[in-house]
């Protein structure tokens, strides 16, 4: 692969384990590192980018990206009274939603190259799936596990891949009411399948694409699963995922089944370590919903000890009514955060954004989420928490995941000329992002991914959409269709 050059940028530069700009700066990458970041580089090009009016800067980690076009998206502006406020979760039967005659394989491959493709387009350059596609607890088997691979290695993204499993459901019926079900038996077996497919399809697409394990829910994961599987992440070498304290539900059901908080759940269960990535942990001690003391912040002092990480998003969460308490308590604390999107659209730019605002109010403080722990958290964040040191950050020997963001618009260039980061955090978006290049690769130029077919994409990912819509519409909740139960901003003009 040639050596490159860009030049005439601004770089955010990772000098002395800690991000700084670098005005009018250069960046070298040699195939697929960075052999040079700073000043008067003299040493032999293949050829040179020119960066004028563009910010460069490290590849965005998206550490909780769903594939598709979620059913998120059918409950907006819409709660449930069995849900607390809340328009996410339960109510939607997903047996039927997901496979009572809805999309299929080819539909949910499609679905998954345009997440792909609109988080590449938006500056991401490496995920971490959170699975709409392959073999899910609930929603079954979706296409094959090859199918998951070769449509990830295609994507030209930086990938972590897991099947998740646990050992118990919660089960939303018709009539609006909830049950938790144990389902032992569906369990052990995910976790082996989980074993063999990390196991198998670790290191492909010339290690672009890397495995972890996922018990997925900690609520509905016995102790002697979580258990387990640490034993196998241990013996694979790789990294564990969990969804837990994501709703209020959540939290008092353990606290009803357990006396334990989900986070002591976890830490009881010796689940917990620097390997391990706690999604969402919003409801804690510190929840202002939640009646319990103030003044404790075990939760907190669990994840420190441990050396877990949390990943936050923030927006699928805003649009539910709620939000973590906070972003800036866990980085202050000491505690690597991770942003991802976990919704549809897969703009860590959009994320970015809505981490610092709510974070200023959920504080009521001005100096709080700021635009350098917020950028952070997409770079650097993401990368402790995936235990690497050659990404989300531009520097002599990562990993040659870059983006330059064009900068000289009207809506980012008065505030880039003061500070860049906080144009990038307070100001743009994904649509800003002129060029994307993952592993030395350059996957999209002029903000277009290089040899994509948009139209064919978007073609496709309608088809995906009507079939789900179509599906979804014969799922019941306290009596009404779904899609009529949650129904629309406004009403079709009828004439």
């Amino acid at each position: 692969m040639p050596t490159t050059l860009i030049e005439n940028g601004d770089v955010i530069a990772y000098v002395d384990g800690a991000h700084a700009v670098l005005r009018d700066a250069q960046v070298v990458y040699d195939g697929d590192r960075i052999v040079f970041v700073g000043h008067g580089y003299d040493g032999a090009v293949d050829q040179r980018v020119d960066a004028h009016g563009k910010l460069v800067i490290p590849g965005l980690i998206n550490h909780h990206m769903a594939f598709g076009i979620h059913m998120q998206m059918y409950r907006l502006d819409r709660a449930r009274a069995n849900f607390f406020n809340s328009g996410l979760g339960f109510g939607i039967q997903s047996e039927k939603a997901y496979h009572g005659g809805g999309p299929r394989p080819e539909d949910w491959r499609a679905s998954a190259a345009f997440a792909m493709t609109s988080a590449l387009r938006s500056g991401t350059t490496t995920f971490l799936m959170v699975p709409n596609y392959g073999s899910h607890p609930y929603r079954g088997r979706v296409g094959t596990d090859q199918d998951l691979i070769d449509v990830t290695a295609a994507s030209g993204l930086r990938a972590y891949l897991s099947l998740p499993h646990m050992s118990g459901t919660a089960r939303g019926k018709e009539d609006g009411t909830l049950e938790w079900v144990r389902l032992d038996a569906a369990g052990w077996e995910g976790l082996d399948h989980a074993v063999d497919f990390a196991r198998t399809h670790n290191g492909t697409a010339d290690d672009r694409i890397r495995t972890f394990l996922f018990p997925y829910q900690a609520d509905n994961c016995s102790v002697e699963l979580l258990r387990a599987t640490k034993d196998a992440a241990r013996e694979l070498g790789c990294l564990l995922k969990i969804h837990t304290a994501q709703y209020w539900l959540d939290f008092v059901e353990m606290i009803r089944r357990t006396s334990k908080t989900p986070i002591q759940y976890l830490a009881d269960a010796d689940f917990l370590g620097p390997e391990v990535c706690v999604a969402h942990a919003i409801f804690t001690q510190r929840h202002p919903w939640l009646p319990y003391p103030k003044d404790d912040d075990t939760d907190t002092r669990l994840l420190v000890e441990s050396g877990a990480s949390v990943a936050h998003c923030p927006v699928v969460y805003a649009r539910t009514g709620f939000v973590l308490h906070s972003l800036s308590h866990y980085v202050r604390a000491g505690i690597p955060v991770s942003l991802g999107t976990d919704t549809s659209p897969h703009d860590m730019f959009m994320e970015m954004r809505t981490a610092a605002l709510l974070n200023k109010l959920t504080e009521a403080d001005a100096t709080a989420g700021t635009a350098r722990e917020i950028f952070d958290a997409a770079t650097i964040g993401g990368a402790r928490a995936l235990l690497r040191e050659d990404l989300g950050r531009l520097e002599a020997g990562a990993k040659a995941d870059i983006v330059l963001v064009d900068v000289d618009r009207d809506h980012l260039a008065p505030v880039a000329a003061v500070d860049p980061i906080q144009a990038l955090v307070y100001c743009a978006r994904g649509k800003d992002v002129d060029r994307v290049i993952v592993d030395g690769v350059t996957r999209v130029r002029g903000g277009e991914v290089i040899d994509g077919d948009l139209d064919a994409l978007f073609a496709d990912a309608e088809i995906f959409n009507q079939r789900l819509r179509a599906s979804v519409a014969n799922s019941v909740h306290q009596g009404q269709p779904v899609t009529e139960y949650y129904g629309t901003a406004f009403p079709a003009w009828k004439e």
